[in-house]
């Protein structure tokens, strides 16, 4: 009779167990499923940018039809800043080019082209630019030897509406003649390009001034 009780006992246990397993296993089913769907509905919410058509133009010539995104994005020291998007001494083509410049010795500064205009990741917006190789530009240095950053997509996953993709060219010095730069693009996804393009740079011992011209995505 003890031995029969004893068995019964651990056949309950061992029912209890499995009856405990199957609902964690149906409860981990469930979160993954609604996992999922918290992933499904997030991407939702950032919609891809608008169409765009290639080659894409940032910038070719002062008012130009053909531009895209706006240079309002002023970061850091700001007051050390100027530019100049009808700049007509030397451009690379046509008739203008932009002029930048950061007067200050200290800090850094940087400007961002955006779309929306003064947006930091709140609005929806942007460019699809998928099928985009490479992101182009010409740039030179007043003297030579300037050195200033470029990159692209600089609204992180911490942004509503971030960019789906970032870049940057190799740091280095600007020459004083005109020279091409290049940003890779090849298996980045370019669905939703907020910020198109970005320079910065950091104070020097005089005000760095250089120029920028044909930014384009093709």
């Amino acid at each position: 009779m003890a031995e029969t009780t004893i068995m019964q006992i651990n056949s309950q246990k061992i029912m209890s167990t499995k009856h405990q397993l199957f609902r964690c296993i149906a409860t981990a089913c469930v979160l993954a499923g609604f996992c999922a769907g918290s992933q499904t509905l997030r991407a939702e919410d950032k919609p891809a940018g608008k169409e765009a058509r290639l080659p894409f133009t940032v910038y070719d010539e002062k008012g130009s039809t053909n531009n895209h995104y706006i240079a309002s994005g002023w970061m850091g020291n700001t007051k050390g800043l100027k530019l100049d998007e009808g700049y007509t001494t030397d451009p690379h083509s046509g008739k203008t080019c932009l002029r930048c410049e950061y007067s200050a010795t200290s800090d850094w500064a940087g400007i961002v082209w955006q779309d929306p205009a003064n947006d930091w990741g709140d609005q929806a917006g942007g460019w699809n630019l998928t099928g985009a190789k490479k992101l182009k530009f010409w740039a030179r240095g007043e003297k030579g030897g300037e050195p200033v950053s470029f990159k692209f997509g600089v609204l992180g996953l911490d942004k509503k509406y971030p960019d789906s993709a970032t870049g940057s060219a190799n740091d280095g010095k600007l020459t004083k003649e005109w020279k091409e730069y290049t940003i890779d693009l090849e298996g980045k996804d370019l669905t939703r390009i907020k910020t198109g393009f970005v320079w910065t740079v950091e104070g020097q011992s005089a005000p760095v001034v250089f120029f920028l011209d044909d930014i384009r995505f093709e």
